[in-house]
């Protein structure tokens, strides 16, 4: 089974990894890694997609993403893990990930690094739940 969770290196995000990870109880799971940049400031002059400015920051993302969450993982493998980094929209991004990876589920946190803007549920979240193409497991962390 195919599962995509979104990393924003929140403490949010920890959570919902650490669900994604305990789903291999139930199912052999490949997590998708996946954390998205925030598009360029607009002020920016337009580069080419492969500029190398672009090309570092993807790295340099990619990098701490691997990084980052290899403490969350279990120790000798055993979860098939891809990581991937894209620019653009959160949401916009996690659906488009999701559709061109056919995974077969989302784990995502109920907030993110915004923290609490919506009472309920992160406004990230609840754009994924309502736009994406497969199952969304939100994961709503405890209080911290």
């Amino acid at each position: 089974m195919c599962i995509l969770v979104p990393i924003d290196f929140s403490v949010y995000s920890w959570e919902s990894l650490r669900y994604a990870v305990g789903l291999q109880e139930l199912v052999e799971p490949v997590l998708i890694l996946l954390h998205v940049l925030p598009p360029l400031d607009d002020s920016l002059p337009l580069f080419a997609p492969d500029a190398p400015f672009l090309l570092d920051r993807e790295k340099t993302a990619f990098d701490h993403l691997q990084k980052e969450t290899a403490p969350h993982l279990p120790e000798g493998g055993g979860i098939e893990v891809r990581y991937r980094v894209a620019t653009g929209v959160p949401f916009k991004e996690i659906c488009r990930v999701a559709e061109e990876e056919k995974v077969e589920m989302i784990v995502i946190g109920t907030h993110g690094r915004t923290g609490l803007s919506h009472l309920l549920i992160g406004s990230t979240a609840e754009r994924v739940v309502q736009h994406a193409s497969c199952p969304v497991l939100s994961i709503r962390p405890k209080l911290i």
